[in-house]
């Protein structure tokens, strides 16, 4: 059997089912909120059922009783299902951060968008959520995935996701962006233990056709203990440090 096809099928599945819905929609609010809602349903096979995916909102508690702060809106939130939800309708969703095992912003192309400005607020939303949370611990998983992103230029994708991590302060491991997805060939993953061994840790990686999958798999890693661990080479088919183009 071959596992690598079987990963790469969830790229080609992806993008048809997003460019299947371009070919019918030409209105882009629409057409946005679907392809978040196609990879929202990708991740959703994947989950564990104690886990969900939705979108919305994480609301904080202040210290004025009767009064609360609200998170801007979030494309996609998985959360623990053992925890209570303030509030749900369909797939929206308002929750506290303790619930809170990830987020991701979804784009069509994050580069067009501004990869730097993308980044930046993704930071501010897991900040906002670490801040929240009692239990400060256990990282956020903090992704962006973009389905066409241009990479013209590794260190100009570097330089956008390297300069909002300089503008972090104290804790920015824990909650700032960890994972991109920027088209189907290429990843970026942040390695918190190179990062607390004082060595570079991000790592700009180009895999053919796996970095959906790849995305996914970490998403799972991050949330299910040890299994994918333990099935490391059904999850990741290929040794991605061998295909580096750039560490920062």
């Amino acid at each position: 059997m071959d596992t690598i096809e079987f990963h790469k099928s969830t790229a080609k599945e992806l993008l048809a089912i997003k460019d299947r819905v371009r070919n019918l929609v030409s209105h882009w609010g629409e057409d946005g909120r679907h392809q978040e809602a196609v990879i929202k349903t990708m991740i959703q096979r994947f989950l564990p059922e104690k886990f969900k995916i939705g979108s919305g909102f994480i609301v904080r508690q202040t210290r004025q009783r009767g009064s609360h702060e609200p998170s801007k809106q979030i494309d996609l939130i998985i959360y623990d299902t053992s925890y209570p939800v303030l509030f749900k309708d369909n797939d929206f969703v308002i929750l506290t951060a303790d619930s809170v095992l990830g987020i991701i912003e979804v784009k069509a192309n994050a580069t067009n968008q501004g990869l730097g400005n993308v980044v930046k607020k993704a930071n501010e939303n897991g900040k906002f959520i670490f801040d929240a949370r009692v239990d400060k611990s256990k990282p956020l998983f903090n992704g962006i995935f973009s389905y066409e992103s241009t990479v013209n230029s590794v260190d100009t994708i570097s330089k956008q996701i390297k300069d909002p991590w300089d503008e972090l302060g104290e804790n920015r491991q824990l909650f700032s962006v960890n994972h991109i997805s920027l088209n189907q060939n290429w990843f970026y993953k942040f390695w918190e233990h190179e990062f607390t061994d004082g060595n570079q840790p991000h790592y700009l990686y180009e895999i053919n056709e796996l970095s959906f999958s790849f995305f996914i798999s970490n998403l799972m890693d991050w949330i299910s203990g040890t299994s994918v661990i333990e099935n490391s080479n059904l999850w990741f088919p290929i040794d991605k440090s061998i295909e580096v183009r750039k560490r920062f």
